[in-house]
């Protein structure tokens, strides 16, 4: 935007910025006393972001493929919050609360951006208007978008931002050129995907400008005399949306080819993708393809144009459309020819900012059409209604928020940094179907503590990926330690390899080497008729594989036997009834509480080591208590009306 235009009016797109940040931060503020300890994908980017906080990161977010995104604009500012909201300020009690403090800034530095743009086309009460309805509805459709640190959600925002700043295009303005830069250069950061996309947008708004421009050329981009009219202000914002290449070429120059190679290798694999499915695709964003239909007709009416509205309006209106109407089709060549899989929606999370802003187009139509006096104290009401609605949206809990409020990684880092002998330990990871996401996971958030305390502890071996980082892979002098383990996750596990040596967190970890511990495990589903005999007073009916506790208190009457010779292992999940849901577990063997145990979302089955005292042989009566059965009828789950606890697959 022009120096003019922020000259004038930058008081009150600062106090917009403060008072959309103090919103923002009050949703923060409700976790702010929890110390929050990442896994996944919050830990994977919080080891790049322990570079970006030296200054020396050049790599991007991890991608699924094995490679790194162009470019770590988002890590620097999630480095930021940390650097300034813990280590400086403290108002974060934990590093990665720092960063989803910082988060709340970057939310509200986009949305005061549209507004501002929206103003300088419209004026300052249909541009509030639009921007409150656009939030709303953004809300609606991904209410992680406004405090979640997963990067699909932070492409949301700036992506609006870059169709707001580009619509100027059409019409040949370019006092939006730096915003179009600087959202631009950081979804491309984030996710290479929106080189070909924006390189698809710019063509459709320079056809438009074309076209448009028949009837005034002296707005034709396209043209010897615009480009030099416009030299200064197109220089600018190319140089800054080169900045965030900077990274990219550094590492193409020291890596050569660097991670373009792998972009343009996997850019050549054919995704076999029907142009039907792709429509699909994009319209599920929508809410299907009735949704998309509609959504089709209101930016064709929205490029039309209403009678009756201001010439200017409908000149911005119909470039905005234009600009969404050129997402939609870029999206869909990325689904038609860019993705491999198109059951991961997430990949088009960004595309939501379309629906958003087409609602925004349609009640500033309807509120430039309307010819009441009363139109304004209208207007104010729907303002306040949708920023009720973005106030709701916004303190809906983030879906993905178990990934960083678990506690059970500095337990499991203790126990391994107490192993005895030097060096990095050495991790192979199991990768199997199903649970591969969990191990890694875990195993992310076991890396990224160590590194907090300033250890180096581990290596990964066998399945390492880019997102533990080059640096957590083992070199072949370190393979040869002894302090090697294997590991599983915990939600499957073979209890015929015997106790594993270290557990936790989910994950289960065997030393290399060592001879397994004989021992019979006997599976529900394979001996049905010995667990009904030992299955006394608070079990449900045995249901395929296991058998789920039905009271408060469950009971295993075990007989004597002069082969068992020492603890038992119970092979137990629990019954999940929510997102978050947490359950707990008392072990009682003839009347002595032995362990307490608790199940949640990562160690949703587990191993419980049960001590059956001095003489394992006698006849033992366990009792399993129940800290919060619950019922799925209760719930409205399911018509079972027992008390479910937890789950019994097996016994070794």
């Amino acid at each position: 935007m022009p120096d003019t235009f922020l000259k004038r009016h930058w008081p009150n797109l600062l106090l917009f910025f403060l008072i959309a940040a103090a919103l923002l931060y009050v949703q923060w503020a409700a976790n702010a006393h929890k110390v929050l300890q990442e896994i996944g994908d919050h830990a994977a980017n919080s080891l790049l972001v322990l570079d970006a906080k030296r200054l020396h990161l050049l790599y991007g977010n991890y991608s699924r493929i094995g490679v790194h995104h162009p470019g770590p604009a988002i890590l620097y500012v999630l480095a930021a919050g940390e650097w300034l909201f813990h280590d400086l300020l403290r108002l974060a009690p934990s590093p990665f609360s720092g960063q989803l403090l910082a988060i709340c800034f970057y939310s509200a530095g986009w949305i005061v951006l549209v507004f501002a743009m929206m103003r300088r086309m419209l004026g300052a009460a249909p541009a509030l208007l639009f921007t409150t309805v656009f939030t709303a509805v953004l809300g609606h459709l991904q209410s992680s978008v406004f405090l979640g640190a997963w990067f699909p959600d932070l492409y949301v925002l700036p992506f609006a931002a870059v169709l707001v700043a580009i619509s100027r295009l059409a019409y040949g303005h370019t006092d939006n050129l730096r915003a179009l830069a600087v959202a631009s250069g950081v979804v491309i950061n984030g996710h290479v995907s929106f080189i070909p996309m924006l390189g698809i947008l710019l063509l459709v708004m320079l056809a438009a400008n074309w076209l448009i421009s028949r009837r005034m050329p002296e707005r034709r981009i396209l043209s010897a005399g615009f480009l030099r009219r416009e030299r200064r202000a197109i220089l600018v914002s190319v140089a800054i949306l080169f900045l965030f290449f900077v990274p990219l070429l550094i590492l193409t120059v020291t890596e050569f080819p660097g991670p373009l190679y792998d972009y343009v290798k996997f850019g050549g694999i054919d995704k076999h993708n029907t142009l039907p499915e792709a429509f699909r695709f994009v319209g599920m964003y929508w809410g299907g393809g009735i949704g998309f239909a509609w959504g089709l007709m209101l930016m064709f009416a929205a490029v039309k144009g209403l009678r009756g509205a201001a010439d200017g309006f409908v000149r911005d209106a119909r470039a905005l459309a234009i600009a969404c109407a050129a997402a939609s089709l870029a999206l869909l060549m990325y689904a038609k020819f860019g993705i491999d899989h198109l059951q991961m929606a997430y990949l088009g999370l960004f595309y939501y900012a379309v629906p958003a802003l087409t609602a925004g187009l349609v009640v500033l139509y309807a509120y430039l059409a309307m010819r009441w006096s009363g139109r304004a104290v209208l207007a104010a009401l729907a303002c306040a209604a949708a920023l009720a609605g973005t106030w709701a949206a916004a303190r809906t809990p983030v879906y993905y928020d178990e990934l960083y409020d678990l506690p059970g990684t500095p337990q499991l880092f203790e126990q391994l940094r107490k192993l005895p002998g030097s060096g990095r330990i050495v991790l192979d990871i199991e990768q199997k179907p199903g649970d591969w996401d969990k191990v890694w996971g875990n195993v992310a958030a076991l890396v990224l503590y160590a590194r907090r305390q300033g250890e180096d502890l581990f290596c990964i071996h066998q399945n390492w990926h880019v997102l533990f980082t080059l640096r957590s892979q083992c070199r072949p002098e370190e393979l040869d330690n002894p302090r090697r383990f294997f590991v599983r996750y915990m939600n499957m596990p073979d209890l015929a390899l015997g106790d594993p040596d270290i557990e936790g967190q989910g994950l289960l970890l065997y030393r290399h080497g060592r001879g397994n511990t004989p021992g019979a495990y006997r599976m529900v589903a394979a001996d049905r008729d010995y667990f009904r005999s030992i299955l006394a007073k608070g079990w449900g009916d045995i249901d395929g594989e296991l058998v789920w506790t039905a009271a408060p208190v469950a009971e295993i009457r075990l007989p004597p036997d002069p082969r068992r010779t020492g603890p038992l292992r119970l092979d137990l999940g629990y019954f999940r009834w929510a997102r978050t849901s947490r359950q707990h577990l008392e072990v009682v063997v003839n009347g002595k509480s032995v362990g307490r145990w608790g199940f949640g979302p990562i160690e949703q089955r587990r191993q419980v080591p049960v001590d059956l005292g001095p003489d394992p042989s006698a006849a033992q009566r366990i009792e399993l208590k129940i800290a919060d059965p619950r019922s799925p009828k209760q719930l409205g789950i399911s018509a079972d009306y027992r008390p479910l606890g937890v789950a019994l697959y097996g016994i070794r």
